[in-house]
């Protein structure tokens, strides 16, 4: 079981690789419908990063919805696709 201790510095770039965190990460993407039925809902995906996400950071967070689906694992996919979004952009990420 994590903490919200643990789940704090991913706004800051600090991605602790563990399935609890992976799957916290999941579940918020689930709550989005940016995940149904257990893989990435890409049309919803698109349309939450071209609504939500800042101009500097969409087309970046699109490459990174559609390069999530070589994880077969959900909580693979939602951790190493915010990881990515973060990596591209880091002074624009931002993560609930």
């Amino acid at each position: 079981m994590f903490v919200l201790e643990q789940v704090d510095p991913i706004g800051q770039g600090t991605f602790v690789e563990e399935k609890d965190i992976k799957c916290y990460i999941a579940c918020i993407m689930k709550m989005a419908n940016t995940f149904k039925n257990g893989k990435v809902n890409y049309e919803a995906a698109m349309k939450q990063a071209d609504m939500l996400l800042p101009d500097e950071i969409k087309e970046p967070a699109k490459e990174a919805i559609t390069a999530s689906d070589a994880h077969k694992d959900i909580c693979d996919s939602a951790f190493f696709m915010t990881k990515c979004i973060y990596n591209h952009n880091p002074s624009v990420f931002y993560f609930p």
